[in-house]
């Protein structure tokens, strides 16, 4: 399983830049999940009728005298899996395909396997509210989020979590799409490099790799749900397969080959008109067939009846849960109480039928049963002939939505209690993991214009900030977050400490998010008159845009605009703070206001690390993952979008930003990022001046601090062949690196360019073709610093 049947030493895989490390053939582990100890419930289901009821398992003889520690991996634990298999009632087996209810098995020492999720944190009271997603892929800084992994799987173990649903590998290639808070950005590669990372976090790599202190991963959904139907979520899409093989599969793909996700999760839609949930292409072929899968599938919330209700693909339930099995989704998602999950109710009509098999059903439990016990062992076995029949919050609530984010807010879900380990408040107040949370903030932070150098303010003529806007005083976590989170400094606070009892920060909302009165905006406008600096936070909550909560419009919600266009006015210096968790169209803002900064959600220290920038503590180096479009009609705005052959005249008076390869101007690009110190890229190299398949040509640039304080760049590699047989995209990413630099120092950057970085998809197989590939070095896509060509024999 995993990485256990890896050869050979360390290496670099030049497809994704990653370090892959081995992992040890056995782990001695000497401890194991206590709640395996707790009595579970034991479903016998009545297969023909397709009726629940619970009863006490019939007896069998033990699989082992003894636990089995966490670890067990390769031929033995094979064994083990087989010999399980062959001692499990069939009611036994469909548990192991039930995500929600407890499905361990005491007389045989199979603990239950908890999930939860870890999008950004553990969604449960207490636990360290990390930034965002999309302000987590805006760090540009794999690293990083493979240490924040680290920091969220301990807490989740501690918690009682072992499996969670992350991370979201979606690319954000439509801003109406209301999930692109909880993507890494809208390029594949960036969006790659850091899944990759947040995986390796949650796993653990080496000796530490599903030890006690690390979860399963569940990267979703896959694949290519960036894009619906109308940008409405979860709604079908049509694309070609050297579409999903070139932009959609490749997060996936480095999820399963290079990070070894133990897990995994389909999309909601149909893709090219097969559902995700019953596309055997998808699950069996490539994923398993071709990448070499072996972990367990899992079914997003309510998706394997919705074959039946929701897409019309299957005639029945029974035909859905048929469809789904058969096509290679292990587990069964589903909100409500057992007798609403269509395994459990269907697979007895199914077998009756012979459209599922024994086989089939033995398979899928097998899969989930390895990850089981690599994760949490066996435990001595013991009969158990009851259990308390309280369910879960969780089991009582049935839909398609944010369900966590839900119940969160209505006070109806957080870990169960059973579950958390002795000493788990330490580990969720643990100061590191506080301290790495600030951490990610800072770098998550963009600086998107900077006027007259009008940022930082100096704290020494800085007595009265105001604060206006409806976010000031906010709690705005974004989605997947923590309903009562440790702590929460939101703007007015962040500012106030961090300049101190001297000077006074005052907050008026000026509107609010729907709309607000003239009354509201009169006052926050006088008050602007007597501030030395006023901040304006404004944005969007998880009530205007996330899941299921879509966008027929990129401008602000309600009156901010109007009320940002007054604050100019004033003529006091104006920093406008986006709040969100996805790109507005911005263009008045764009040409009039002196400072922008994109903030996203940066978890419970918001206002700490806003003020830290504002004030200079922070340098900011945060880069944007995502284009920001001048209007929704220019949607699609990607930088990564096919060779235009034709003038777009949306509005001529936009049409003034150079770009290299057509008319595709957006008021902020891919890539894009501003500091409070210049960077001088110097001359770009190539260590050989052609290459063939099977050569690796390595690029190397030498960028020097010409400013006067440190700061961190992170240098971008765009790649385009000038003639192709099927036409490319005008630049695509193919490496970054995040530096940071003294004043005056140099550092050198290198990056490598193989068939990995130039091969695409024609005709059923990837290749690459003679010709000038054109390399660009820049600060973003459209802020290209230097170029150079390479012959591809």
């Amino acid at each position: 399983m995993g990485l256990d049947h890896r050869e050979n030493d360390s290496r670099l895989d030049h497809r994704y830049d990653v370090i892959l490390l081995d992992a040890p053939k056995e782990l001695d582990l000497t401890l194991f999940n206590r709640g395996m100890r707790r009595p579970v419930f034991t479903l016998t289901f009545a297969l023909a009728l397709g009726v629940i009821r619970t009863m006490a398992a019939a007896p069998a003889a033990p699989v082992v005298a003894a636990r089995v520690p966490p670890g067990k991996s390769g031929a033995a634990l094979d064994r083990i899996v087989s010999g399980l298999i062959a001692r499990m009632t069939l009611d036994e087996k469909i548990l192991q395909l039930l995500e929600n209810p407890p499905n361990g098995v005491p007389r045989l020492g199979i603990p239950d396997l908890r999930w939860g999720e870890v999008l950004h944190g553990v969604v449960s009271d207490g636990a360290t509210a990390f930034p965002q997603a999309i302000a987590m892929g805006s760090t540009w800084d794999p690293a990083l989020l493979r240490e924040m992994g680290d920091a969220v799987a301990r807490e989740a173990r501690a918690l009682g979590v072992h499996q969670g649903y992350a991370p979201m590998l979606g690319l954000a290639r439509d801003p109406r799409w209301g999930r692109v808070e909880e993507s890494y950005g809208e390029d594949p590669y960036l969006v790659t490099q850091l899944g990759v990372a947040y995986i390796e976090g949650l796993q653990g790599t080496g000796a530490t790799r599903l030890d006690v202190n690390h979860i399963l991963a569940t990267p979703k959904h896959f694949v290519a749900d960036g894009e619906p139907w109308a940008g409405a979520n979860g709604e079908d899409f049509e694309t070609s397969e050297r579409t999903l093989r070139e932009v959609y599969f490749p997060p996936f793909e480095a999820a399963v080959m290079v990070a070894h996700a133990e897990s995994l999760m389909p999309a909601h839609h149909a893709i090219n008109g097969v559902p995700s949930h019953a596309s055997a292409w998808l699950l069996r072929d490539v994923l398993r067939k071709e990448w070499g899968f072996e972990g367990f599938t899992v079914s997003d919330m309510g998706d394997i009846p919705k074959l039946y209700d929701g897409h019309g693909y299957a005639r029945s339930f029974s035909d859905a849960a048929a469809r789904a099995l058969n096509a290679g989704v292990d587990q069964e998602l589903e909100g409500g109480p057992v007798s609403e999950h269509v395994y459990a109710k269907y697979f007895g009509k199914a077998l009756k039928d012979g459209t599922v098999s024994i086989g089939a059903i033995n398979a899928a439990a097998s899969r989930v049963l390895h990850a089981k016990i690599r994760l949490l062992g066996l435990a001595k076995p013991f009969e158990s002939p009851s259990m308390d029949s309280a369910e879960d919050a969780a089991l009582k609530h049935r839909g398609y939505d944010d369900v966590f984010a839900q119940m969160v807010a209505e006070g109806k879900e957080t870990t169960r209690i059973d579950g958390r380990q002795p000493g788990y408040e330490a580990i969720l107040n643990d100061p590191a993991h506080d301290k790495l949370a600030l951490r990610v903030a800072q770098e998550a932070l963009v600086l998107l214009k900077n006027q007259d150098g009008i940022l930082p303010l100096d704290k020494t003529k800085t007595k009265h900030v105001l604060v206006v806007g409806p976010l000031g005083e906010a709690v705005n976590l974004g989605g997947y977050s923590t309903g009562k989170p440790k702590f929460y400094v939101n703007a007015v606070a962040g500012i106030q400490a961090e300049l101190g009892a001297d000077a006074s920060v005052t907050f008026l909302p000026g509107c609010t998010l729907t709309g607000g009165t003239q009354e509201q905006m009169q006052a926050a406008v006088a008050a602007a008159r007597n501030a030395d600096v006023v901040v304006a936070v404004v944005g969007h909550t998880r009530a205007q845009l996330g899941e299921n909560h879509d966008r027929d419009s990129l401008e602000l919600p309600g009156r901010q605009e109007e009320l940002v266009e007054a604050l100019q006015a004033t003529g006091k210096p104006l920093v406008v703070v986006l709040n969100n968790g996805a790109p507005f169209a911005l263009p008045w803002i764009h040409e009039h206001v002196p400072a922008v900064i994109e903030s996203w959600y940066l978890g419970q220290s918001y206002g700490t690390a806003l003020a830290q920038v504002l004030f200079g503590d922070v340098n900011p180096s945060g880069k944007l993952n995502v284009s920001f479009p001048v209007s929704l009609g220019q949607s699609p705005s990607y930088y990564n979008h096919p060779v235009l052959t034709g003038p777009i005249l949306y509005d001529p008076a936009k049409q003034d930003f150079p770009y290299p390869f057509g008319n595709s101007n957006v008021l902020w690009p891919f890539g894009h990022g501003l500091s409070y110190t210049t960077f001088r890229y110097d001359k770009v190299t190539t260590s050989a001046s052609s290459i063939k398949k099977g050569e690796v040509s390595y690029v190397e640039v030498s960028i020097t601090n010409t400013g006067t304080r440190s700061g961190d760049e992170v240098v971008q590699m765009y790649v385009h062949q000038d003639y192709t047989s099927l036409k490319e995209p005008v630049e695509m990413l193919k490496g970054f690196a995040r530096v940071t630099v003294r004043p005056g120092e140099s550092r050198t950057v290198r990056f490598p360019i193989g068939f990995e970085q130039v091969k695409f998809w024609k005709e059923g197989h990837w290749q690459m073709e003679a010709g000038k590939l054109n390399i660009m070095i820049g600060s973003s896509a459209q802020d290209i610093r230097l170029r150079q060509t390479l012959l591809l024999r």
